[in-house]
């Protein structure tokens, strides 16, 4: 099975001029966005891989292995007929104090008269989920202002068409930015490509995604995805196959490939479905101040439960987040009963939704979670009153 790695290692044989910029293109143009690129500006690929240094494998980690593996795929990138004389461009990395007002972007020149406009996302961080899940309750944030505000100065800057996406957050940055951009640019730009990026709050979908915009806009996600199905997205989708289970499909680099293309799949899973049908649901009825603190308190239980990365994903760190929910049932200073409520909600929709098993596959954890889960439901029910602290 291959990958966007394997594609850049050799699979990419044909130059931009003989083949037009494809859907693994594109995710791969949205990873390198990830890479810091100042003092590149100008430099071709082959040139930034002779400069470009690699993070040796005694220093990669949990949370710079994505990073890693992409600095990696631009050296080879650099030796490829497809992609040496990518020129890079336009480099920009706004440092903010908070999510809001951080923003990273770069244009990679593919030919005289083709751009791709890259905007960076976040990682495989469980943070960068609870900053995706931050545009439920703002709008517009002031990343989404500074990628406007970079998007029309590239244009303006630069002749000819424009493809322009991102990965995660990225996404979404690449979509309000078509979305709100003067018409001239809109006509000068090929396609937007969201990767698994989240979409826009429930009432403001329908105005902004309109028929005229859903012509140039393409949602790419894997079958299991989460961060691409918070919120509304409304355009066309493509839903690819990953070598990964469950939240750690959102690394593009488990995404597979045949040839200049995804391997598709037919339908989303079903934690995929649960969460377009409950939880993006459940959060658009709420108002802006419960929402933020229904995220917060979603985002804490994770952080309390261990889970720091996607790789933390595992048996233990399910019955900590199953336990961790039971918890706050005791409604800790600091968290509202509706909040509560929720949580309630989305624990018991997701235990009866989700075939467990299919993400932890493991014989000797069915007892364990069936444990758990009949005492949850029951405490969600209200009819059993036993502490977290008793059933660990």
């Amino acid at each position: 099975m291959s990958t966007i790695y394997e594609y850049a290692e050799g699979q990419c044989v044909k130059t931009f001029d003989e083949a037009p910029l494809n859907e693994v293109d594109n995710v791969i143009f949205s990873r390198l966005a990830y890479l810091n690129f100042i003092g590149l500006n100008g430099k071709t690929f082959s040139e930034a891989a002779g400069i470009f240094p690699r993070i040796e494998k005694e220093d990669i980690n949990a949370r710079n292995r994505a990073v890693a593996k992409t600095v990696d795929m631009l050296i080879t990138l650099g030796s490829t007929e497809r992609y040496k004389n990518v020129v890079i461009e336009d480099f920009e990395d706004i440092a903010g104090g908070t999510y809001e007002t951080a923003f990273s972007a770069v244009t990679f020149k593919i030919s005289e008269n083709i751009h791709y406009i890259a905007y960076r996302g976040t990682d495989e961080q469980i943070l960068g989920f609870y900053e995706d899940a931050e545009l439920a309750y703002s709008f517009p944030v002031k990343a989404q202002l500074a990628a406007l505000s970079y998007t029309n100065r590239v244009f303006d800057r630069h002749e000819g068409r424009f493809y322009l996406g991102g990965h995660s957050k990225g996404g979404n940055l690449a979509v309000f930015s078509f979305i709100f951009t003067k018409y001239e640019n809109k006509e000068r730009t090929v396609l937007v490509y969201n990767n698994d990026g989240p979409g826009f709050p429930e009432n403001l979908a329908d105005d902004l995604f309109t028929p005229s915009n859903c012509l140039k806009i393409l949602n790419i996600s894997p079958e299991s995805s989460i961060v691409g199905r918070m919120l509304a997205t409304k355009c066309d989708y493509i839903i690819v196959k990953s070598n990964a289970t469950g939240i750690a499909q959102h690394n593009v680099f488990t995404w597979l490939t045949n040839g200049a293309e995804f391997e598709k799949a037919e339908k989303f899973s079903p934690l995929s479905e649960y969460l377009e049908d409950t939880f993006t649901e459940s959060l658009a009825e709420l108002p802006p101040d419960v929402m933020k603190k229904t995220v917060k308190s979603i985002y804490s239980i994770a952080k309390k439960s261990g889970i720091e990365t996607l790789d933390d994903i595992n048996k233990a760190k399910l019955l900590a987040v199953l336990t961790t929910i039971l918890e706050r049932r005791k409604n800790e200073d600091g968290v509202s009963d509706e909040v509560n409520e929720i949580l309630k909600t989305l624990a018991k929709s997701l235990i009866d939704s989700i075939d467990v098993f299919k993400y932890v596959p493991d014989p000797d954890f069915r007892s364990m979670y069936e444990n758990i889960r009949t005492r949850l439901i029951e405490k969600t029910s209200g009819k059993n009153d036993e502490t977290a602290d008793e059933i660990k």
